[in-house]
């Protein structure tokens, strides 16, 4: 809460400075697996628009120039916006910007800058245009101990993009990241990201992608299951509480994605390694089953039937029953049903892992009666 605090202080304090902003969100509404901690100290630019992110708050900018191929960025709404102190000298014609440790010198028409006292030479002299003093973006990040990185890509202009960051603060760099900064410099109206997809709305219909780029309506719609294929993502499921989607990172982690969707409102259930199979809502949570496939790690700890509960914006996951056992499926794969009631889910099991013999497994067949929470079952028939 008191980062937040801090964050909205120095957000409003820059308004006062450069004037009123268009805008004012949080990059972490847009975008779910960046944090304030990712990118406190960062700033985010282009210079082909009056938009930044200062420490992920949108805010109106004033714009970098590009100038005979070098890239230049406006000194006092950077310093200032990572909370430097600037002197401008009106009868020397010289600037000084003091940063944490850091005192900077130099002068209008020189391409002298003294860091430290430690001089160098740069490319291009420090010059005013449009009455803001510019400087090439290289020795801005000298000045401040940053890392800056200019992106520029023919795909999707007309909007490049100027990275200033902390050493250290390589997420902001993540390629999926990086595109939604390249949908919002084009206007974009995204509704929900994260490391997996996007979704964005456009004449009134949303729309996902899965590489940020090419888009697709993002509806409900019934899949009618085909023995002759076989699809792992890209299925809606519909229950008591609303619609959810599974999603499948087939190019990237493989992963299995579950998200509710409640109209514009989307929120990411769970991550799982093995494949979401069927998905059901009971009171206010959810619950799931997996079929392992590839496998889950550790699967003597755990089991493949799982609750989500959302408290406090996120949800959180937990499994079901007892370590090591295998719900839902039978040795063959057959399917069972597995109704929920106030009692607890009651379905077919084993217990698949734990080095039993095959003997001491087939003890273990039979329909459970599993616990909504914690991990206990009963047998119900042998």
């Amino acid at each position: 809460m008191k980062v937040k605090i801090i964050i909205t202080l120095f957000t409003f304090t820059l308004f006062l400075t450069f004037g009123s902003a268009a805008h004012a969100e949080n990059l972490h509404d847009y975008y779910e697996d960046v944090t304030e901690s990712d990118l406190k100290n960062s700033m985010i630019l282009s210079p082909e628009s009056s938009m930044a992110f200062i420490n992920g708050q949108r805010v109106s900018a004033v714009q970098p120039i590009v100038k005979d191929g070098r890239t230049l960025v406006p000194l006092r709404f950077i310093s200032e916006g990572f909370g430097a102190k600037v002197d401008f000298n009106t009868k020397e014609q010289s600037i000084t910007i003091k940063y944490a440790t850091n005192t900077v010198f130099l002068k209008i028409g020189k391409k002298n800058i003294s860091i430290n006292g430690k001089s160098s030479v740069m490319d291009v002299a420090a010059s005013i245009y449009n009455n803001t003093t510019y400087i090439p973006l290289r020795y801005m990040g000298e000045a401040f101990n940053k890392r800056v990185l200019y992106l520029k890509n023919a795909d999707i202009q007309p909007y490049s993009l100027i990275i200033i960051r902390d050493v250290n603060a390589t997420a902001i760099e993540n390629l999926n990241l990086i595109r939604v900064f390249e949908l919002l410099y084009q206007g974009k109206s995204i509704v929900y990201s994260d490391r997996f997809m996007a979704v964005i709305k456009e004449n009134g219909q949303l729309l996902f992608s899965n590489n940020f780029n090419d888009f697709k309506p993002f509806v409900y719609y019934e899949w009618i299951e085909d023995k002759n294929s076989v699809r792992q993502g890209n299925i809606w499921f519909k229950t008591e509480m609303g619609n959810f989607y599974l999603n499948y990172a087939y190019n990237t982690t493989q992963e299995f994605i579950l998200y509710r969707v409640e109209g514009e409102e989307i929120t990411r259930v769970a991550i799982e390694k093995a494949q979401i199979e069927a998905v059901k809502t009971y009171l206010n949570d959810v619950y799931y089953l997996m079929r392992y496939g590839r496998g889950i790690p550790n699967p003597q700890e755990t089991s493949n039937l799982k609750s989500a509960t959302f408290n406090n914006g996120q949800w959180s996951t937990d499994y079901l029953g007892m370590p090591g056992f295998y719900y839902g499926f039978d040795t063959l794969a057959k399917v069972y049903d597995w109704p929920i009631t106030d009692n607890g889910i009651t379905t077919f099991g084993y217990q698949r892992f734990g080095g039993l013999s095959s003997d001491e497994r087939r003890k273990t067949i039979g329909i459970y009666r599993i616990e909504l929470n914690g991990h206990h079952h009963e047998l119900v028939t042998p």
